[in-house]
């Protein structure tokens, strides 16, 4: 048991995590290079929704202009509760 540890414990410590962002030298999506921070952007959820709201259009390369327009409609077809916020999607 203890030697099933150790080896997991090896793996998890050698598994490299590849971060992808938006690269505004290339104008498309591409993994961060920590060399080349200031060429990176990363675009949350957040900062998604305010494009959206704001009829703003991501960076071209970004995303497929189809799946904007998917998004785009999704946010449009939600009606603002009595607060004025839209409600929460529900998890499928």
């Amino acid at each position: 048991m203890l030697l099933l540890l150790v080896r997991r414990r090896r793996l998890t410590r050698d598994l490299e995590f590849w971060v992808a962002a938006y690269d505004k030298t290339q104008g498309k999506m591409a993994f961060f290079d920590p060399s080349r921070a200031q060429d990176f952007l990363f675009i949350s959820g957040t900062k998604m929704r305010t494009l959206e709201r704001s009829k703003e259009n991501p960076p071209n390369g970004f995303m497929c202009p189809g799946g904007w327009k998917v998004l785009v409609e999704y946010y449009d077809s939600l009606v603002p509760s009595d607060n004025g916020r839209v409600p929460e999607a529900v998890p499928a």
